[in-house]
């Protein structure tokens, strides 16, 4: 009887091929997020309005790009370190639908990132970046007096958060192989933690659902102490519709963090009527490490301290603390989202590989073979896609402080520094009182790296729609004068008034810009650009008592460079007929060869 063969080895080229394979699908890792490191330095140099106007220009346009709510997000807090919320409402209201709707703990299944991350629908931030996000529309709100949409907004920066602590002490006898790295041993613990109450799930048949491991992972309310403030201030303005709610979220605040209890009494005793919002620093920047690069971790690019912020206003000075220190929250297990799966399947994808491989290499049944090389194959596919997503929110602040404020008349100078960091100092004049019974809200971004002149100059060099007319060079920036005010039928006639422009219309007036090919926000439709002070195309006042009011118009601005003949036959007329213009603080308009702009 002839000899038959059970099976065969995979011939060696092709078990060479299959291995080749397997290495290249595992080195297939996908690529790091490459923070913008230019939205950063502009950021931390002050320079708030090229930074939002870069930011806008490298916007992804597809909304099935990961990365699609996360520009979004660095437009938002941009715009408000600009002092122009405006510039960014549409987007923000998009980001909060998204945000609401969306579970902030959930799509943690292993399932679901079996094929990577970068297979989710949507870049969704870590939990501590979207309750940040949240926070920023509701501040954006707030600037804009609309107290029903802060609360909301601060509310739903409130959800509930994922304490680990049972599952990472599960985990402690777990072998840690994290060589002394305390960061990636406390998520290994945490692993074996999962690992062990699924296995004990599955050996009960009336716990097989995975509630061992619920009861490991569980939700506890937030310690996100911005919104906790946040709501108290909007729930203030809308006593009526909650009543007790102020107090009872006062309250809520000094639990999860007593040592705010200063400003938890302030927010009830209600003795205020401005709210700053401030933030300092530039936030953690994220990164890979571990197996694979399966762990997403945090370092922080501006060291965390307990310095105060430092508020003199109207005589008095005021020191308040740090609500929110953004590296804390990056370091803390329960605002992370998914390291445990990146992890876990760092670790599956090397027993898969490694067991496969040893079937294929080892085995004489061909469909053996076969069956382990497809398994090495899954493994190594596993282990190429373990990788973390660093994409993070670059523009986060590294700590944000909330000053409670009572300002009186029509323009108080407000001084600010966080103590020991003299370059963070910024001074803010004209910043006025909002009216009798009503509450306001101010957002600023202090600087971490120098000291712009604009920022403690303590003057306003070109008239505005917050301040009204200044006392000399009373007529139009792009004639020569020092007035960027929205042009309307006032503004024209207060032109006339100092002695300028007497021959024009309103219509005449408007033409001149349009000739110009400058847009006037609330007048012209589009994205707001770069103000025209800095060469951009567009007209806008940011928000009296805001950092981008005093980046603006704190320093002084080279003349402007008049593109059309007509705007510069004018400028030539004004000037020439009016030879006190130049001794009262005039510009002159450059003819367009003279600079480029």
């Amino acid at each position: 009887m002839a000899k038959t063969t059970i099976g065969r080895r995979v011939s060696s080229p092709r078990l060479v091929s299959a291995l080749l394979l397997i290495a290249l699908v595992a080195s297939g890792c996908t690529q790091a997020y490459r923070r913008d490191e230019q939205v950063v330095s502009l950021t931390r140099q002050g320079e708030f309005g090229r930074a939002r106007e870069v930011a806008q220009s490298r916007a992804i346009r597809s909304e099935t790009d990961r990365s699609f709510m996360l520009d979004r997000m660095k437009i938002v807090t941009l715009a408000l370190a600009d002092g122009v919320p405006e510039a960014a409402e549409p987007i923000a209201d998009r980001l909060y639908d998204f945000l609401r709707t969306q579970g902030v703990n959930e799509g943690n299944g292993f399932g679901a990132f079996v094929l990577g991350e970068s297979n989710a629908r949507v870049w969704k931030g870590e939990p501590f970046e979207q309750a940040m996000a949240l926070a920023y529309i509701a501040v954006l709100d707030g600037m804009n007096g609309d107290w029903g949409n802060v609360r909301a907004a601060a509310n739903n920066s409130l959800f509930q958060i994922q304490d680990l602590s049972k599952a990472i002490a599960k985990g402690e006898d777990a072998k840690v192989t994290s060589n002394g790295d305390e960061d990636l041993a406390q998520r290994e613990r945490l692993i074996a933690g999962l690992a062990t109450a699924d296995k004990e799930s599955k050996r009960d048949p009336e716990d097989g659902s995975g509630a061992a491991i619920a009861q490991l992972v569980t939700p506890v309310p937030s310690n996100f102490a911005l919104g906790y403030v946040l709501k108290a201030v909007a729930t203030r303005q809308l006593a009526g519709a909650f009543p007790g709610e102020a107090e009872e979220v006062a309250a809520q605040l000094n639990r999860v963090a007593p040592n705010l209890g200063g400003l938890a009494e302030q927010l009830r005793s209600a003795q205020y009527n401005t709210v700053l919002i401030v933030d300092y620093g530039m936030g953690p920047e994220k990164y890979r490490k571990g197996p694979d690069n399966a762990i997403a971790a945090f370092r922080p690019t501006t060291a965390s301290n307990n310095e105060p912020l430092r508020v003199t206003a109207a005589g008095r000075t005021q020191t308040f603390p740090v609500v929110t220190d953004v590296n804390a929250l990056a370091l803390d297990l329960r605002w992370n989202n998914l390291e445990d799966v990146r992890l876990a399947k760092s670790y599956i994808g090397t027993g898969l590989v490694a067991g496969g491989l040893a079937v294929a290499a080892f085995s004489n049944d061909r469909n053996a073979q076969i069956i382990g090389l497809g398994v090495a194959l899954l493994g190594a596919a596993m282990k190429a896609t373990a990788g973390a997503d660093t994409r993070h929110l670059e523009t986060l602040p590294q700590r944000t402080y909330v000053a409670l404020l009572n300002l009186a008349g029509p323009g108080s100078t407000i001084d600010l520094a966080v103590e020991g960091q003299p370059s963070s100092r910024l001074v803010l004049v004209g910043v006025p009182a909002p009216k009798a019974g009503k509450l306001q809200l101010k957002y600023i971004r202090l600087t971490d790296q120098g000291s712009p002149a604009w920022a403690t100059s303590g003057q306003v060099f070109f008239a505005n729609d917050e301040s009204g007319p200044l006392d000399r060079g009373n007529f139009p920036y792009i004639l020569g004068g020092r007035c960027v005010r929205t042009p309307n039928e006032d503004v024209l006639s207060s032109y006339q008034r100092s002695g300028y422009l007497a021959g024009l219309t309103f219509s005449d007036l408007t033409e001149l810009y349009r000739e110009e090919g400058l847009m006037i926000a609330g007048r012209d439709g589009g994205v707001i650009g770069r103000h025209v002070l800095e060469g951009g195309d567009w007209l806008f006042t940011p928000r009296a008592g805001t950092s981008g009011y005093a980046r603006l118009y704190g320093i002084d601005r080279p003349p402007y460079v008049a593109r059309s003949t007509r705007v510069q036959q004018v400028a030539e007329e004004l000037n020439s007929s009016s030879p006190a213009s130049r001794a009262d603080g005039s510009r002159g308009s450059q003819p367009a060869s003279a600079a480029a702009r």
